[in-house]
């Protein structure tokens, strides 16, 4: 049996264990008091710093633009887009990508566009202006002097006024390529091609795209066209000059339909560069006509035989037009066909 002390002793220790947990949790209190009395002071002054006013230009300052948002709702908070709104761009297409939308919306209107939308409308015109702004938003990021020499430049290689709208209109990212990359360009096709300055003009002029376009993959298809095609140096010029869009087709498309056409429908590569629209058009628009005209036995491509029928029929006209005109049938027996593909 515990003796009479022994329980004196544990009545004392739990007595003063007991005190301890009082002192600790008075201290506790206390102490979380104190913090929420502290952070009440931090907002309050946080509060009060934040409508603090200041000298510093807070104009670059704007709201943060979420992955996904709808332009609508900061067009009317933004004179910027409000301006832009009236020149017919398309904000419904820059919303897509909202780190250039914030870049817009840092950009104020008569300090960073103005001279820009001035000198692009002497270009292009006016009524041009949102299409090429809703194409090449970072124009703007251009300074005014580079594009101004990016023209004269143009000018002093001999490109004549109607020739640089044509290019700026039809190609808006011209003007954000220097000088020197338009110039570097302008000598891979004249080398590659054996081009003279109007052949490059006139090419430029036509296709403006395909001289800033990707130059690994106009390389590609080159190298396709020469040595797997089989076509001549001079056939490769006249078509990159009578087709120049060809040199923007994925090689293996290309590959396809070049296959289809020459090696199986047994078309020469003459008759090709009398209709190279025909590597432009999709293998199954070539292959439903192909296979018509072939099962009523007038799969003719031959100008030098009788019932010669022109490759380009395969691509052009409408389907009763084509029937009318070539298959000497009814649109309803080649619909009927199809069917049986």
């Amino acid at each position: 049996m515990m003796s009479l002390c022994t329980y004196v002793l544990r009545g004392s220790k739990l007595h003063n264990l007991l005190n301890d947990v009082k002192s600790l949790s008075s201290h506790y209190v206390q102490t979380q008091l104190q913090d929420v009395n502290e952070s009440s002071h931090y907002e309050r002054d946080k509060a009060e710093n934040l409508l603090q006013t200041t000298n510093a230009d807070l104009s670059n300052v704007t709201p943060y633009l979420q992955n996904t948002f709808n332009i609508a709702a900061y067009v009317n908070k933004s004179e910027t887009l409000k301006q832009l709104v009236k020149l017919n761009v398309n904000l419904s297409v820059i919303e897509k990508k909202p780190y250039i939308m914030e870049k817009f919306l840092k950009l104020d209107f008569e300090r960073n566009m103005k001279c820009h939308i001035i000198f692009l409308s002497d270009l292009i015109g006016m009524e041009n202006i949102g299409e090429f702004i809703s194409k090449n938003p970072m124009i703007f990021y251009e300074p005014i002097e580079h594009l101004k020499v990016r023209i004269n430049y143009l000018q002093s290689k001999g490109f004549m006024y109607d020739q640089i709208n044509r290019i700026v209109s039809k190609n808006p990212f011209w003007l954000n390529f220097s000088t020197i990359r338009i110039d570097r360009r302008f000598g891979f096709f004249q080398q590659t091609f054996d081009l003279n300055g109007n052949e490059v003009r006139y090419l430029a002029t036509k296709l403006p795209k395909l001289i800033t376009y990707n130059i690994q993959f106009i390389k590609f298809n080159y190298f396709a066209i020469k040595e797997e095609f089989g076509f001549e140096d001079l056939e490769i010029k006249k078509l990159l000059l009578d087709k120049p869009k060809i040199w923007m087709i994925n090689q293996k498309v290309l590959g396809q339909r070049f296959n289809y056409i020459h090696n199986i429908m047994k078309i020469s590569h003459s008759a090709i560069l009398e209709s190279p629209e025909v590597l432009l058009s999709r293998n199954f628009r070539i292959k439903q006509r192909h296979m018509f005209l072939e099962k009523l036995g007038r799969a003719q491509y031959d100008p030098k035989k009788e019932n010669y029928i022109p490759v380009k029929c395969l691509i052009e006209d409408t389907d009763v037009e084509f029937c009318k005109k070539y298959a000497k049938s009814n649109v309803d027996d080649f619909n009927m066909f199809l069917k049986t593909l």
